[in-house]
């Protein structure tokens, strides 16, 4: 038997963010901040300043002139890639193990959560639909439960989750909630609700797998990325994908939700070449970190 409570209590000691993340969190989360209040919280942070500059001046975001500032490193960057950079640098060491629950080796998970994060921000540019500005974090974090029940279930528990997916044509979410009585998507929303962060992002971590019970777009979104980020993954792989049939699946929610998000099907290839190639960049860059 699984206790739940005991769960639940070792998901939430995950190790919390710097204060300084939070704060920056939950105040994008506000629709009038000011870049004045962005700049002071990460002026008094000397790590996230110096992690800052560094990506600020990377050979992915260089331009003529070296950034030497915070101010300049916040106006060329924008709030959303600097709060998922404040987040990335605190579960990147995180994401990075192997989750032999999910049968992940080491950074199989993180890639994937940066592939995610990439599609998300990229998703824009293809849609009709405002693009949260902080998608892009919901989306780097939505596997955050994974992690929890890579680290804090025994192996048979594990293995009959397994069971239930192959013995039974249960999905993940099927088995984990019958073994579990909740899912992965809803471990990772209390990992954020303790760490504090913005309800915006944990609807989108919680209901990234079912958004049309989230009733929110950034549900909507990050469920997107997350299939888009397994086709990024795809082509790093040398596979390829029918992104017609993807498209046609109503097991995978995309055809509902490409259209509350506003992507056109006949553009989705082109979406997932740009994002492949800026995920090459990107992930370059916050390893670099």
């Amino acid at each position: 038997m699984v206790n739940l409570d005991s769960l639940i209590k070792k998901t939430c000691e995950i190790a919390p963010f710097p204060v300084s993340t939070v704060r920056l969190a939950q105040l994008v989360a506000v629709p009038d901040y000011h870049l004045s209040d962005v700049i002071d919280i990460i002026r008094y942070d000397q790590v996230l300043t110096m992690r800052l500059l560094r990506v600020a001046n990377s050979a992915a975001n260089a331009l003529v002139s070296p950034v030497t500032t915070v101010n300049e490193a916040v106006f060329r960057m924008g709030t959303g890639q600097i709060l998922a950079l404040a987040v990335a640098t605190g579960v990147t060491p995180l994401f990075k193990h192997s989750t032999a629950a999910f049968r992940y080796g080491e950074s199989t998970l993180w890639r994937h959560s940066m592939a995610a994060a990439v599609a998300a921000e990229t998703s824009q540019a293809f849609s009709s639909v405002s693009l949260p500005h902080d998608v892009f974090t919901a989306a780097l974090l939505h596997d955050i439960g994974k992690l929890a029940i890579g680290r804090f279930l025994e192996d048979d528990i594990l293995q009959a989750i397994f069971q239930l997916r192959g013995e039974e044509q249960m999905t993940q979410l099927e088995a984990e909630t019958q073994v579990l009585g909740m899912h992965h998507g809803e471990l990772g929303g209390m990992v954020a609700r303790t760490w504090q962060l913005p309800e915006s992002i944990i609807k989108g971590i919680v209901y990234h797998h079912n958004p049309e019970e989230g009733k929110d777009v950034i549900c909507d979104f990050v469920c997107f990325a997350n299939q888009i980020a397994k086709q990024i993954e795809l082509g790093l792989d040398g596979e390829t994908t029918d992104l017609n049939q993807l498209y046609e699946n109503k097991s995978l929610l995309l055809e509902d939700v490409i259209q509350r998000i506003g992507v056109k099907p006949n553009r989705l290839e082109s979406l997932c070449y740009v994002a492949g190639k800026k995920f090459d960049q990107i992930s370059h860059r916050y390893n670099a970190v």
